[in-house]
């Protein structure tokens, strides 16, 4: 008796692992917020609330991106305790992309922060496209070199202008916010680094 061959594949009715993305937030509304947004994009989200969580969760498990807010206590808002993790994970981590989430420490610590290695960051409140976007574009490039550790903040902070402008198309409005500045303030800066 003849069986026809058929193509099945045990594997074929199982779905794809979700991507996993642990973010590193104190703020329990905040994490909740970003769950909902990266579930229903096929994400699965782990909360750390502190730094050492967070550093035993990547030595125990496996992720895809690290999504990473600066501050850890209310009130707090210089961002040094997220650079500090973020250099620590850099060295431990290297190829583990890293989305900064920053409220409350200014474009100056976000410069830093992508100094360091951070592939992007985005400004809470967020918008979800946006904010998509990024981490969609650090997974895809994970081992894209940090960028140049230029020391000089005024170049610095005229590279950043320039690719938050590029990344909108020159849309003022849009390159503003995602920046955390105004569009008065956006153009100042923009005049006075001859953009």
């Amino acid at each position: 008796m003849n069986t026809p061959e058929t193509d099945l594949n045990p594997d074929d009715d199982v779905p794809p692992a979700a991507e996993r993305a642990l973010f590193l937030d104190d703020d329990p509304d905040v994490v909740e917020a970003a769950e909902m947004m990266l579930a229903r994009n096929g994400f699965e989200l782990v909360a750390a609330q502190t730094p050492e969580d967070a550093a035993r969760l990547l030595a125990e498990q496996a992720f895809d991106i690290v999504l990473l807010d600066l501050n850890f206590q209310r009130g707090e808002t210089s961002g040094q305790a997220g650079l500090a993790f973020l250099r620590q994970h850099m060295h431990d981590h290297p190829h583990l992309p890293v989305v900064v989430v920053t409220g409350h420490s200014g474009m100056a610590i976000a410069v830093e922060a992508m100094r360091i290695g951070a592939q992007d960051f985005v400004v809470k409140p967020w918008n979800n496209d946006r904010f998509l976007a990024s981490i969609r574009a650090a997974i895809d490039d994970p081992r894209r070199p940090p960028p140049p550790r230029d020391v000089n903040l005024e170049r610095s902070e005229r590279d950043l202008i320039r690719i938050a402008l590029e990344r909108r198309q020159f849309n003022i409005s849009h390159a503003a916010k995602d920046l955390g500045l105004t569009r008065g303030a956006l153009y100042r800066r923009m005049e006075k680094h001859g953009l």
